[in-house]
C-alpha cells in the first residue's frame, strides 16, 4: 500500500500488515495539462533546496492557509508529529515546475495535523505559510455537499507528479477526471487491519477511481485537490501502484474535515 506524497526513503508503518513506501520518484497518470490560472488554488510542496522537486500537493483555503494531506507533512516514526518547517516550502501560481521566476516560494510558520488522523484516516494537515496569497482559494464541500459524492459522478483531481507508476514527473500541473466509486468497492479491496476491522471506512474517506485503469492519481500527487461541483470535495490520500485496473484509491473526505480546517483558518 502506498501513500501517494513523495516523501524520499520514508518507511511508513501502518496498523495493516506490513508497510508501505512512500515513493520519491513518483503526476496524474492519463491526464492532460491543468491551467494554473484556471486553477491558482492549486500548490506542491517542495523542499526548501530545490523547488522543481514536486513532493506533495496542497489546495489554498485561505489568503495563509494550504490544505494538504497529513502523510505529506508527518515524520511518520513515533506517530503523528510535524516534520520541521524548515523542510518545506509552498511554490503557488507556477504551472510549470521548471519555470523557477515564475510564482512565489512561501516558507512555513505552522504545521497542525488533523488531531483525528492515526496514519490512515482524517489523513489531512493545514499549513500556515508566511504570507498571505493573492491566489484565490477554493471553496470547500460542507455538510450540505453530500450531492457531491454520490457513486457514479466524477470528480476532478490535480498534481504535479508522476505521470506513469515509477516514472517521474513531465513539470506540468496536470488533470484527469475520476469517477466515484461506492464504498464497498474500496471495502473489499482494501481489506482489514491487523484488528480485523474495515481499512476503508467512509466517515472520513472517498473512494474512487477507473475500474478499467489507466488514469489516477500517483506517487507525489499526496494532498492534491479532488474537486466536484467546483468545490474541494477530497485530497489524494492512498492507493496501490497507479492507475492499475481494480485498484480503487482512497481521498479523504473534504466535508468531514471542513468545521476543522475553518476553525484553523479562524486562528
Amino acid at each position: 500500500m502506498l501513500l501517494r506524497g513523495g516523501i524520499a526513503a520514508a518507511l511508513v508503518v501502518l496498523t495493516m500488515a506490513g508497510t508501505a513506501v512512500a515513493d520519491p520518484s513518483a503526476q496524474v497518470v492519463g491526464g492532460t495539462r491543468a491551467s494554473i490560472k484556471d486553477n491558482p488554488f492549486a500548490v506542491y510542496l517542495a523542499p526548501a533546496t530545490d523547488t522543481r522537486d514536486p513532493r506533495c500537493t496542497g489546495v489554498v483555503v485561505a489568503p495563509d492557509k494550504i490544505l494538504t494531506a497529513a502523510h505529506c507533512v508527518d515524520e511518520g516514526v513515533t506517530g503523528p508529529k510535524p516534520i520541521p518547517l524548515t523542510k518545506r516550502v509552498v511554490v503557488a501560481g507556477r504551472e510549470n515546475v521548471h519555470s523557477t521566476g515564475e510564482g512565489v516560494v512561501a516558507t512555513l510558520t505552522k504545521i497542525v495535523i488533523n488531531p483525528k488522523y492515526d496514519g490512515i484516516s482524517f489523513d489531512s494537515a493545514v499549513l500556515t505559510i508566511d504570507r498571505p496569497l493573492k491566489q484565490k482559494p477554493i471553496r470547500m464541500a460542507g455538510a450540505a455537499d453530500r450531492h457531491l459524492y454520490a457513486p457514479g459522478k466524477s470528480a476532478t483531481v490535480m498534481g504535479w507528479c508522476a505521470v506513469k507508476e515509477g516514472g517521474s514527473t513531465n513539470g506540468y500541473l496536470m488533470k484527469a477526471s475520476i469517477p466515484i466509486l461506492e464504498d464497498e468497492t474500496c471495502r473489499v479491496f482494501w481489506g482489514k487491519d491487523d484488528e480485523g476491522n474495515d481499512f476503508y471506512e467512509n466517515r472520513s474517506m472517498l473512494c474512487g477511481g477507473h475500474q478499467e485503469g489507466g488514469i489516477d492519481a500517483c506517487n507525489g500527487d499526496s494532498g492534491g485537490p479532488f474537486i466536484a461541483g467546483g468545490k474541494l470535495i477530497g485530497l489524494v490520500s492512498k492507493g496501490v501502484g497507479c492507475a492499475r485496473p481494480n485498484h480503487p484509491a482512497i481521498y479523504a473526505r473534504v466535508d468531514a474535515i471542513n468545521s476543522w480546517v475553518a476553525k484553523e483558518i479562524s486562528h
